[in-house]
């Protein structure tokens, strides 16, 4: 089974070659998902609103399936990394692929399930008024389903990255985030006599490109081999415990965000639903401004996974470094345009007033803290890749839980939503920096045993 090498060559070009073809699928997709989010405005602010609403459900599942993805990477990168050294451990890299595929696509079936038969109730606990149920519904009732698609295709693409294989998980993530674009409109309003199906649309058009990219990949991955071809089950629960002895604390790292900003969400919806759509388009809009440095933190994984493996400790220092050298520059290169523009770039999402100046304070205050965030993400994903994962639970839970929820509810009451902008800024900054000081303790420390 050909895999790439992650052990040798100039560290930069190997985190920019890993890289490259992720910030392709990962950009695609987001700015996929900020174009939808303009299509729906064209709707109305209430469609903005409701699908603001779903983000913490969406986020919640989504959480789930990366934990799981995040350990799968983790231990298939260090099983890749030993095996310079071991070269019979190619069963056990094809195992754990097999195993964490059919883990993830059980454990959504049940999840997506659980939530379509309690979405009522959820979203009336987040603040959701009755008559914004129905438009609630007509995207879920379709991307529930869907998510199972989309999880699973996320499991293979971190296969595929773990063995070094970025180029096509990048390339399949970027024509299916151009069909999904084409989709879009066509579907949203109705286009060439197909009935105007709105948010219902936008669900659809996101499970027919998933469920394509599915199989695309699939198809890949078996030609790659990088799953068994038979027996599949063998030793399913000692893989599984593998992969959950990062996974479940991964899951809870990721979980941890979701919760949060069901909590978030709550708040905004005290001032209206103007307020959740201008929280809404703001999320939208940081999502393609952090794009890079989501892109990055899914490439400095399978790097440290398969250094350490090979003990190559030098290198995992190295790569770490670069990635947080990149993650200031990058911070501030973003926050100095969506200070002066971001009123204009939320304008182009929703016309209503109200609607862009809260999402323009938001990008005028927030964006400040990117670089220190990014600094988080590689901490995280470095934590993760070591087998190491419950110190980037520990850094999630006080971001999140000790430092944001806490800070915001005070600065709410005394300044409304703009002190709950404050403390997205003041928790990614201090948790960030925080971060950073751990992961260098971490691996001064196993640079020491490695010697």
């Amino acid at each position: 089974m050909p895999h790439t090498d992650l052990t040798q060559g100039h560290v930069s070009i190997s985190l920019a070659r890993l890289t490259a073809p992720m910030m392709m699928g990962v950009s695609s997709t987001i700015l996929v998902q900020v174009l939808e989010m303009g299509f729906i405005g064209q709707l109305s602010t209430a469609h903005v609103a409701a699908i603001t609403f779903t983000f913490p459900l969406t986020m919640v599942l989504t959480s789930i399936a990366l934990g799981i993805s995040i350990g799968t990477s983790s231990v298939i990168a260090r099983s890749v990394g030993q095996q310079s050294k071991n070269p019979s451990n190619s069963d056990d890299v094809q195992r754990l692929g097999t195993h964490s595929l059919i883990l993830v696509t059980g454990a959504m079936s049940v999840l997506a399930a659980m939530c379509w038969l309690t979405l009522d109730r959820i979203f009336l606990a987040l603040g959701a008024s009755t008559d914004m149920l129905p438009l609630i519904h007509s995207y879920l009732d379709i991307y529930l389903p869907g998510s199972i698609f989309f999880t699973a295709s996320m499991i293979l693409g971190s296969i595929m990255r773990a063995n070094g294989s970025a180029t096509a998980p990048g390339v399949i993530m970027t024509v299916g985030s151009i069909v999904h674009l084409l989709l879009d409109p066509i579907l949203i309003f109705g286009w060439f006599g197909i009935p105007a199906m709105e948010l219902s649309g936008a669900a659809t058009a996101m499970t027919v490109t998933r469920f394509a990219a599915l199989i695309v990949t699939l198809i890949f991955v078996f030609k790659g081999k990088m799953v068994l071809s038979e027996d599949h089950f063998r030793a399913f629960f000692a893989s599984t415990k593998r992969i959950l002895h990062v996974g479940i604390p991964a899951i809870a790292t990721n979980l941890i965000g979701p919760v949060t900003a069901a909590y978030i969400t709550r708040l905004m919806a005290n001032y209206g639903e103007t307020a959740v759509a201008g929280f809404g388009v703001a999320g939208r809009i940081e999502a393609v401004a952090a794009m890079l440095l989501f892109a990055l933190s899914g490439s400095i994984g399978p790097f440290v996974g398969q250094n350490l493996g090979a003990k190559r400790i030098d290198r995992v220092r190295h790569g770490v470094r670069a990635s947080y050298q990149f993650s200031l520059i990058w911070g501030f290169a973003v926050a100095l345009p969506l200070f002066v523009f971001g009123g204009a770039i939320s304008g182009l999402i929703d016309s209503s007033p109200e609607v862009i100046g809260i999402a323009a304070l938001y990008l005028a205050l927030v964006p400040w803290s990117y670089g220190c965030w990014g600094m988080m993400m590689m901490a995280t994903a470095s934590f993760n890749a070591i087998g190491k994962p419950l110190p980037s639970t520990a850094l999630a839970f006080a971001r999140m839980v000790i430092v944001y929820i806490p800070l915001a509810s005070v600065l709410d009451h005394y300044f409304g939503y703009q002190g709950v902008f404050i403390a997205t800024l003041v928790s990614n900054s201090l948790v960030g920096i925080a971060a950073y000081y751990w992961l260098r303790s971490q691996l001064s420390t196993m640079s020491g045993a490695y010697t």
